[in-house]
């Protein structure tokens, strides 16, 4: 029977009534979690409001307007008490630029679901639909969370994204339970709440430049020397990298390495303040760029021969199979680029760790050796 979803719903505006409401949560085993918050004109997501339920009760937390929020950092980093989530990898990361610290012990409805049966990387209200045949409105999906009042209806939607959310886990718990395999996700859980995850290397910032690869060697050192720059510098201004320098402009600097302010300015996208205003670091980047010996970025990858394409292929289709025989996507188990990576010698992926081993690493990676040995290649597990 699936119980109700809990009925009482509370907005949370005074750090006393907080204060009271996360004392109550740390008496119970899990709680759920969601969170509002915005990131459009800012580069750090800006927390508006943190949702929390337990199977009773749901409070709307209103962290805009108090001032002591240290009841619920305490509840959050609680270690007696397991956080539930959606599809938490932003809202870790909100929680995490907000309190310092990231919500553990967690578990993860989404990460979850194809272990019993349901889709890899489903939306919540595909969830709860599938699991509730509840359809939830999308009413205020694009809500301004830091406006005060918040409009009519958005303290429900935003109540209803855990409400649900509370029953979700309810019932994927069982189910995990009854197929034996409610601990097979602690470890993934776990690397989901490593700090390093969230922290920001901004030497690697030209991987957000989806066309670095069509540049040349020393294109890419200047493009590389020029991301690391606008990444730091939206960080100090908390501005989004794009009001910095937009990425055409990124591109065309270092595909043109101007050398002085007239190769510079004549570069048309690059708006004429940003010239002005940084015009002089983005010149350094260059010339910074040009004293390294050009070299790419990252090694571009050769494109599979016909032998390690039936090996992709032998691992595909046994990890295919595995799926069907166990009832989870394939998609949750591995990759096609995982498979590749195998195939090349990679042993460190996730198929061959875990449940995931179990479940299909070993069969696939005995497939591909298989496949190199009919193909007269000597086997190698390195």
């Amino acid at each position: 029977m699936i119980p109700k979803p809990p009925e009482h719903v509370a907005t949370i505006t005074d750090a006393a009534t907080l204060a009271t409401f996360c004392e109550r949560m740390r008496a119970r085993d899990w709680i759920v979690v969601d969170t509002e918050f915005l990131r459009e004109s800012t580069y750090y997501p800006k927390l508006c409001l943190v949702q929390i339920a337990d199977a009773e009760e749901v409070g709307l937390v209103d962290v805009l307007v108090i001032d002591d929020l240290t009841p619920l950092a305490d509840l959050l980093g609680d270690p007696a008490v397991l956080k539930v989530f959606h599809s938490a990898e932003q809202d870790l990361e909100v929680l995490y630029q907000r309190f310092g610290t990231l919500p553990a012990p967690l578990f993860d409805t989404q990460v979850a679901a194809p272990l019993i049966g349901l889709d890899d990387q489903m939306g919540y209200a595909r969830l709860i639909k599938a699991l509730l045949d509840v359809d939830l409105a999308k009413t205020h999906t694009r809500t301004d969370w830091s406006k005060r009042p918040l409009p009519a209806g958005a303290l429900d939607y935003a109540a209803d994204d855990v409400r649900y959310l509370a029953l979700a886990y309810h019932m994927i718990g069982e189910k995990l339970v009854e197929q034996a395999r409610e601990d097979w996700l602690a470890a993934d859980f776990e690397r989901m709440v490593e700090p390093a995850r969230f922290e920001v290397d901004t030497a690697q910032a030209w991987r957000r430049i989806k066309s670095w690869h069509k540049l040349g060697a020393a294109q890419q050192q200047a493009l590389g020397a020029i991301t690391d720059w606008r990444e730091r510098e939206a960080m100090a201004a908390d501005r989004p990298r794009r009001w910095i320098l937009p990425d055409d402009a990124v591109m065309e600097i270092a595909r043109r390495r101007p050398q002085d302010v007239d190769g510079l300015t004549a570069i048309r996208a690059l708006p004429g303040k940003t010239a002005s205003r940084h015009g002089d670091a983005l010149l350094a980047c260059v010339q910074a760029a040009a004293a390294h010996t050009p070299t790419p970025l990252a090694p571009q990858p050769e494109p599979p021969s016909n032998a390690e394409k039936r090996r992709i292929k032998a691992g595909m289709d046994t990890l295919n199979r595995c799926a069907e025989d166990t009832g989870i996507a394939a998609s949750a188990l591995a990759s096609r680029k995982e498979i590749a990576a195998m195939v090349d010698g990679e042993r460190d992926v996730r198929l061959l760790s875990g449940w995931r081993a179990e479940v299909a690493g070993t069969a696939v990676l005995e497939a591909i050796k298989n496949a190199e040995a009919a193909d007269g290649f000597g086997v190698s597990d390195n």
